[in-house]
């Protein structure tokens, strides 16, 4: 198995600003917080900002991406992230695993008004276009949440601030706007094998030819997946923060490994798809 690393590649992720979606997801009252989680899953706990700490974990991650193997191959151990692993973390499950494709298809007006609760005429007085894709801006999201938050109507307010959510964190495309296919990703209810395949499609994309550059995936579920199979007592987590990451992670065997990622133990794995 390889030992050693090539030189560094440069990778750089989405930084979404998650100012506005906080403010949002404030909107929900305590007693309607399992109202969101039933509905939605595990979601909420994606919206936060990667310290400078958790970009260099995932920038040293990359580092050892095999493009050969399709996996992060350590000097002990192999890593990739499985749809089981995204299913324990988001608190979703997977209902099929037909590949979801992207399309410059009209909107289904009345499709997207049942599912975020809003009239078609609302819905499509907010839909508008950026980089030639239609959607929602954030700002229309965050105002009618607020307005529907102000007299109760809360299964919308989950709606809205979810597919918010999808569009600006788990699938990010352009700054503060929710596109057409993220809206439908949402509206699917399945967005596990997506997830999953953006990763191994953008990461292997960056890293096949070494030439780094932006990784189009969901950062903050790539870092909380890594970090869920890392020791999480003993002596690595008692290293000194300015410890590099290379030198922490070079360290490690496999009997080190959080193998039961996020309690999977005993399940059954979906080996292909």
């Amino acid at each position: 198995m390889r030992t050693g690393l090539k030189n560094n590649i440069a990778y750089s992720f989405f930084d979404p600003e998650i100012g506005v979606l906080k403010d949002m997801i404030a909107l929900i009252t305590p007693d309607h917080v399992g109202m969101f989680r039933e509905s939605y899953g595990g979601i909420l706990k994606m919206v936060f900002r990667l310290t400078d700490c958790d970009r260099s974990a995932i920038h040293t991650l990359l580092q050892f991406y095999d493009p050969g193997l399709r996996c992060f191959v350590f000097p002990d151990y192999l890593l990739g992230p499985l749809m089981e692993d995204y299913v324990s973390i988001l608190g979703i499950q997977i209902r099929d695993q037909i590949p979801f494709h992207v399309t410059r298809a009209e909107p289904d007006v009345l499709g997207i008004s049942r599912a975020l609760y809003l009239s078609p005429e609302m819905v499509k007085e907010g839909l508008k276009e950026k980089g030639k894709l239609p959607g929602f801006h954030l700002s229309f999201l965050e105002a009618n949440a607020k307005e529907h938050a102000a007299v109760g109507n809360w299964k919308t307010v989950c709606a809205l601030i979810a597919v918010s959510i999808y569009g600006i964190v788990l699938f990010p495309n352009q700054k503060n706007f929710v596109d057409h296919n993220a809206i439908r990703l949402f509206m699917q209810r399945n967005l596990i094998p997506t997830l999953i395949g953006d990763v191994y499609y953008s990461v292997h994309n960056r890293n096949e030819k070494r030439r780094g550059g932006l990784v189009r995936c969901c950062s903050q579920l790539l870092f909380r997946w890594f970090m869920g199979y890392l020791p999480s007592r003993g002596a690595f987590v008692q290293i000194d923060p300015s410890v590099k990451w290379s030198f922490r992670l070079m360290g490690l065997r496999a009997d080190d490994i959080a193998w039961t990622h996020n309690g999977l133990a005993g399940q059954d794995f979906i080996c292909s798809c």
